[in-house]
């Protein structure tokens, strides 16, 4: 009889185990329509441990929005997926990368805020370029040494390079075309699969990193201002200075890299995220839990957002069982995994087992999830401390801020006027917060130039040419739209354009600066716009031929992607800087109305006038 029972014991499972990979494998078959690595079961672009969390529920809910689920491309969605996944989590034979981060534009590292899920730090930054983008790495499993090219191969674009970077949102203004210096395109969500125009995006960001392979050719510096990589396990390093033509859009763009050895194993995958904003450092940082971040299937909490707790205890003299609230937790604003409050019939453990329930004391809960009085007397009143959400229940990550469709400012910079050969741009002596730093002391020639460049941003229409615009309504804005921080000159007329004798004046300050639909922010932007001309008295843009800068004695602009110029020499006399730091904020805007990204710098005046 035993062994008879056993048989069926051993039967009856298999039975179970048949139908179970029966039913995982009905109705779940689908081909691999999205350009996704296989087992990304969160369709998130990288395959990782938190693709193991996510695909029962592809399995068991029979969800079919993730093709990538399926990890071994046999066309099903079943139980094989999951050993295949695991296979694939199996330690990456290439590089390992030792460091991800950033470092300010003196090579120290940038502290991050915190991680905004498990091995994502989050960095802040108050501008979009300036700083530098670090990666690190030893040899990997594989013990293939490190490989270190970054150039693209003319003859063979399919070649990718051995640091592949990638952007959820695109840099500068986002061409697709390799090394151009204008932009690279975002990879959204991130994904390394092999298709040529993600080649491409690799290829466009890799082009522009330098290479080190010992410590004394590193762009970093340790805390006692020593050339140094920042990982004392590091064997090499990549280092990408972010320029404006690469400029972050403000808000968070996730960066993923992964590296590839001599030997063409590639790596782990690394990511982090930089968070833009121009309004300086957030005064709070709170992590968002994993389950924020992926889709879940939890539903929402409805009639229970003012729900109380209530720990009131029946008296252990009634022994009734008196349905009662559970004491569930109220949801926090970043707790995802709230359950509406539920009734329970559970009564107090009386001191015996008599539990005798009475129809007339049976409690219905009300919408707020606080049970109807009963006619059962309890001991104490129910506590006035409640613990009320004070947001909606479940906590929904704040939508990314899109990048401006106007264009991009190329170059936002200085010049001396007097220099007579080679450059006359004059370079940054530091940066804060990402915002460049120009120093102009006293008696440093009679005046200097401001140039700002710009390109067509994401829109891809022209930069419009008007640096003033005569407007006695006070409404109209040009499209070269700069705000200083402080005032210019002496005297700081309210008057626009008062730049030609009898009447003189200087510009008005807005501090901070700011774009705000105010009449005499317009009139400061054309106030300061009407001293930009073309190199024959018009207040509008130049090209690069007609530039008012010089390289080696030939005119041409900063950048090699600006397509128009807008150059004003501030006269020494006129619009003489205060001493200290003034802040310049400019903009630009298209033929068609559309305006770009703001950019940003600081010009310091150390000695009086």
């Amino acid at each position: 009889m035993r062994g008879a029972a056993r048989r069926r014991s051993r039967v009856g499972h298999r039975a179970r185990v048949i139908i179970t990979v029966a039913w995982l494998a009905l109705g779940a078959s689908f081909s691999a329509a999205r350009a996704q690595p296989p087992g990304d079961a969160n369709c998130d672009g990288l395959v990782d441990d938190f693709d193991l969390t996510a695909l029962p529920g592809r399995l068991f809910n029979d969800v079919e929005d993730c093709f990538a689920a399926d990890a071994n491309r046999d066309g099903l969605l079943g139980a094989a997926d999951a050993t295949a996944l695991e296979q694939l989590l199996r330690p990456a034979p290439g590089p390992r990368i030792t460091f991800f981060g950033l470092a300010a534009a003196d090579g120290q590292e940038v502290p991050s805020l915190g991680e905004i899920e498990p091995g994502v730090p989050v960095y802040f930054r108050g501008a979009g370029a300036g700083f530098k983008v670090v990666v690190e790495a030893a040899p990997g499993p594989s013990g293939q040494p490190l490989s270190f090219t970054v150039e693209p191969d003319p003859d063979n674009p399919a070649r990718r390079p051995d640091v592949q970077m990638e952007s959820d949102r695109f840099l500068g203004n986002g061409s697709p075309t390799v090394c151009d210096e204008q932009g690279v395109p975002g990879i959204d969500p991130p994904n390394f699969s092999p298709s040529q125009t993600i080649t491409d995006a690799l290829n466009d960001l890799a082009c522009h990193f330098t290479v080190a392979t010992s410590q004394r050719g590193a762009c970093t510096e340790n805390e006692f201002g020593v050339v140094s990589f920042l990982s004392p396990d590091s064997n090499g390093q990549f280092c990408l200075q972010v320029a404006s033509s690469l400029r972050l859009p403000d808000g968070d763009t996730r960066l993923t890299v992964q590296l590839q050895d001599a030997g063409g194993n590639i790596g782990a995958a690394a990511r982090l995220i930089v968070r833009v904003a121009s309004g300086g450092m957030p005064p709070t940082f709170t992590e968002t839990p994993t389950a924020t971040l992926r889709p879940t299937r939890t539903p929402t909490p409805t009639q229970t957002a003012t729900a109380t707790i209530t720990r009131t205890r029946t008296p252990t003299s009634t022994r009734t069982a008196t349905p009662i609230v559970t004491a569930t937790r109220a949801p926090s604003p970043t707790d995802t995994r709230f359950v509406p409050p539920t009734t329970t019939p559970t009564g107090p453990r009386p001191p015996t087992a008599t539990r005798t329930a009475t129809p007339t004391v049976t409690s219905t809960p009300t919408r707020t999830g606080t049970p109807t009085r009963t006619p059962t007397r309890t001991a104490s009143r129910t506590p006035t401390r409640t613990a009320t959400p004070t947001s909606s229940a479940t906590p929904t990550p704040s939508p990314t801020p899109t990048m401006a469709r106007g264009p991009i400012v190329t170059f936002f910079g200085i010049a001396n006027v007097n220099a007579s050969e080679g450059t006359n741009l004059l370079q940054p002596i530091d940066f804060q917060d990402g915002v460049p730093v120009y120093e102009h002391p006293s008696g440093f020639g009679f005046s200097f130039f401001l140039v700002v460049e710009g390109a067509p941003g994401p829109s891809l229409r022209p930069v419009g040419t008007q640096a003033f615009v005569d407007d006695p309504t006070h409404t109209l804005r040009p499209d070269l739209q700069i705000v200083p921080g402080r005032p210019l000159g002496d005297n700081p007329s309210p008057d626009v354009c008062d730049k030609a004798a009898p009447m003189i004046g200087g510009v008005p300050g807005i501090d901070p600066p700011s774009f705000a639909d105010e009449p005499a922010i317009t009139d400061v932007m054309n106030d300061l716009g009407c001293r930009f001309d073309n190199g024959s008295g018009s207040p509008t843009s130049r090209t690069c031929a007609d530039s008012c800068i010089s390289f080696e004695g030939e005119a041409r602009c900063a950048s090699s992607s600006t397509t128009s110029q807008f150059c004003a020499q501030i006269p020494k006399t006129i619009l003489e800087l205060p001493l200290g730091d003034t802040l310049f904020v400019v903009r630009l805007r298209d033929d068609q109305g559309n305006v770009g990204e703001p950019a940003r710098m600081i010009v310091r005046v150390t000695q009086s006038p």
